[in-house]
Protein backbone atom coordinates (compact mmCIF):
# COMPACT_ATOMS: atom_id res chain seq x y z
CA UNK A 1 0.00 0.00 0.00
CA UNK A 2 1.39 3.14 -0.98
CA UNK A 3 1.21 6.00 1.28
CA UNK A 4 1.03 9.93 0.58
CA UNK A 5 3.71 11.66 1.42
CA UNK A 6 3.94 14.87 3.53
CA UNK A 7 4.79 18.24 1.82
CA UNK A 8 7.39 18.23 5.06
CA UNK A 9 8.62 14.72 3.83
CA UNK A 10 9.37 15.27 -0.12
CA UNK A 11 11.46 18.75 1.16
CA UNK A 12 13.53 16.42 3.09
CA UNK A 13 14.37 14.13 0.25
CA UNK A 14 14.80 16.60 -1.98
CA UNK A 15 17.26 18.22 0.54
CA UNK A 16 19.32 15.17 0.47
CA UNK A 17 18.78 14.38 -2.75
CA UNK A 18 20.74 17.55 -3.64
CA UNK A 19 23.09 16.98 -0.90
CA UNK A 20 23.88 13.38 -2.52
CA UNK A 21 24.16 15.34 -5.79
CA UNK A 22 26.64 17.89 -5.01
CA UNK A 23 28.44 15.34 -2.94
CA UNK A 24 28.71 13.00 -5.69
CA UNK A 25 30.35 15.24 -7.92
CA UNK A 26 33.41 16.06 -5.54
CA UNK A 27 35.93 13.82 -5.97
CA UNK A 28 39.43 13.59 -4.01
CA UNK A 29 41.66 12.70 -7.45
CA UNK A 30 40.70 16.11 -8.48
CA UNK A 31 43.18 18.93 -8.52
CA UNK A 32 40.71 21.27 -7.39
CA UNK A 33 38.97 18.69 -4.80
CA UNK A 34 39.31 21.24 -2.01
CA UNK A 35 38.69 24.33 -3.62
CA UNK A 36 35.67 22.77 -4.96
CA UNK A 37 34.70 21.51 -1.72
CA UNK A 38 35.31 24.44 -0.38
CA UNK A 39 33.26 26.13 -3.07
CA UNK A 40 29.99 23.96 -2.44
CA UNK A 41 30.28 24.14 1.60
CA UNK A 42 27.68 27.14 1.51
CA UNK A 43 25.19 25.36 -0.19
CA UNK A 44 25.83 22.08 1.67
CA UNK A 45 25.38 23.98 5.08
CA UNK A 46 22.18 25.83 3.53
CA UNK A 47 20.83 22.77 2.74
CA UNK A 48 21.87 20.77 6.23
CA UNK A 49 20.18 23.58 8.10
CA UNK A 50 17.22 23.56 6.16
CA UNK A 51 16.56 19.73 6.80
CA UNK A 52 17.36 20.45 10.87
CA UNK A 53 14.23 22.65 10.56
CA UNK A 54 12.21 19.63 9.80
CA UNK A 55 13.89 16.93 11.47
CA UNK A 56 15.15 18.68 14.42
CA UNK A 57 12.99 18.40 17.61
Amino acid sequence: MNRQFTEEEMHVADCLQEMQRIINQLHITDESFLEDTKRELPQLTKLLQDLEKYTVE
